[in-house]
């Protein structure tokens, strides 16, 4: 379904869908158009939480395309941050940062990406009807992200080393699982009572899921001219990644690779115990946790089982697999030791197969 704004007099832009289904269904609409995993894991959420939630990931993924597109004048995506941290804000209205975003990344993103710039006024609109702390919460989230991300556009050559990976993951998804913390805590108030342990995992539980992201997407942010990898980690098995073709090429390079698939199986634990910490009678912020978590632990099996990491490597999970995922949380979401149990089961299976020469 496409987005597109109407033309109004007197009145505030809106999206189409904005004025035939409501505010509130906007997100459960767009969502599905840039997100398999969001698409299947946020109605999971209580009513309560599913607009803010649909809200917030459309807001991050608007400055994620930001940064992702394909201009290459770093000094302009730079100045397009700004312009989207200016309306996140307040300084300038979201129609006119909608507006100039819209005209400066046309024919540099996607169709679905254009309709989600041209949109942020209606998502703002939805934004400023939740409660105010959870409307403070997208907003910070907002904040450090596009912020952080300004150091981080048009790096084609990978990142220095595994302190300023870390640091990437924290802005692009840290930042989430913090957002996502608050909000949960806003829902209930037995949850509150464990936002010290939530919050010690949060980023972490981010971190797990971009890295896994990361080593799926290798060859697609390389088209695309960026690179995630850490060179001095590579640098140090002999394996420069300004020639990612030629390093892909090398023996010492799946063993890399499987190095960075253990960092991300030690943050999804991270991310399992976060969910734990949720109390079990909120059964649906559990399986929103464990859709997402099962899909990781699924996608980086199918990372190191890969034998040849050629550009046209693209380890994605099937729709069988998405399905099972999909049966299973409603199940094991409701015991701990069930849980666990699964879970490690999932993360064993991909550690043995990293051991496994091809």
């Amino acid at each position: 379904m496409r987005v597109k704004r109407a033309k109004t007099v007197g009145a505030k832009s809106k999206t189409v869908l904005d004025r035939t289904v409501g505010n509130e269904e906007l997100p459960l609409l767009l969502v599905p158009q840039l997100s398999r995993t969001f698409a299947l894991t946020i109605p999971r959420l209580p009513s309560d939480l599913r607009s803010t939630v649909g809200t917030a990931y459309l807001l991050c993924r608007a400055a994620d395309t930001i940064e992702d597109s394909q201009l290459p004048d770093r000094d302009r995506k730079i100045a397009q941050l700004d312009m989207f941290l200016a309306g996140v804000e307040r300084t300038e209205s979201w129609d006119e940062v909608s507006r100039r975003l819209a005209a400066e990344l046309s024919g540099e993103i996607g169709p679905e990406e254009l309709e989600l710039i041209d949109s942020l006024p209606g998502l703002i609109d939805i934004l400023n009807t939740r409660p105010v702390r959870q409307q403070e919460a997208v907003r910070t989230c907002l904040k450090k992200m596009a912020s952080g991300m300004k150091s981080f556009v048009n790096r084609p050559t990978g990142l220095a080393d595994m302190a300023e990976l870390d640091n990437y993951c924290y802005v692009v998804a840290g930042v989430v699982g913090e957002m996502l913390t608050e909000l949960f805590c806003d829902h209930a108030a037995d949850i509150d009572e464990h936002r010290e342990k939530l919050e010690k995992l949060s980023a972490s539980f981010g971190q797990g899921l971009q890295m896994t992201n990361i080593l799926k997407d290798i060859w697609d942010d390389r088209r695309q001219g960026r690179c995630y990898l850490p060179q001095s980690l590579f640098c140090s098995a002999s394996l420069d990644l300004r020639d990612l073709d030629g390093a892909a090429r090398k023996p010492a390079f799946r063993p890399t690779i499987h190095q960075l698939a253990r960092i991300a199986l030690g943050h999804l634990g991270n991310a399992v115990e976060y969910t734990l910490t949720i109390p079990r009678r909120h059964t649906g912020i559990r399986q929103f946790c464990l859709l997402a978590i099962g899909m990781a632990y699924a996608t980086l099996n199918r990372v190191v089982q890969v034998s040849q990491f050629s550009s046209d490597y693209r380890p994605k999970i099937s729709r069988s697999t998405v399905k099972s995922v999909m049966l299973a949380a409603p199940v094991i979401c409701r015991s701990d030791s069930l849980t666990r149990w699964t879970m490690a089961g999932m993360a064993s299976l991909c550690e043995a197969n990293a051991i496994r020469q091809p």
